[in-house]
């Protein structure tokens, strides 16, 4: 048995070791994930969009900067987000993209569809909204969550929604 390593054979575990430390760091560097949209910063006026990453697998979302009680998304979750402002962040098996933020709008939607001699009243918005309706001197409040819909009377009355609260 020998006891001492040659000079080859010390230049060669050199030489490995260097090929797998390149191997991590290249591994490290370019498995970091992207977070595209929405982009940092940017206000969403439409509340049905997704996300987009590159080099990911899960996004997560918070209302606040330390992520507690975050919500986590993997490819294919859908989410209905309230108005407000969150942080997003990507994420990887090994590593997280940089935070960012970005802000729902609220937004107030009210249809009014005719069903025979009736009509229906329907939030399409993100906000839950309190209509007032108005038939002559009489006023009358419907509130309606977001979503719903209510059947009212096809009396020639006028509707009017407003953010709820």
């Amino acid at each position: 048995m020998r006891d001492k390593i040659t000079r080859l054979e010390r230049r060669i575990l050199l030489a490995e070791a260097i090929v797998v430390l390149s191997i991590f760091i290249y591994l490290f560097f370019s498995a970091a994930p992207l977070a595209r949209y929405p982009i940092a910063g940017q206000t969403i006026f439409d509340p049905d969009f997704a996300f987009e990453i590159e080099e990911g697998d899960e996004v997560i979302i918070s209302t606040n900067l330390e992520f507690t009680n975050p919500i986590i998304l993997k490819q294919g979750s859908d989410i209905q987000l309230p108005p407000g402002t969150y942080y997003w962040k990507a994420k990887n098996w090994l590593r997280e993209s940089k935070v960012q933020t970005f802000t729902i709008q609220s937004n107030v939607g009210l249809d009014l569809y005719k069903r025979g001699e009736n009509y229906e009243l329907g939030n399409s918005g993100n906000v839950d909204l309190e209509v007032t309706k108005k038939k002559e001197s009489i006023t009358t409040s419907i509130p309606l969550e977001v979503g719903e819909t209510k059947e009212v009377k096809g009396d020639n009355s006028s509707y009017e929604g407003k953010q709820n609260g």
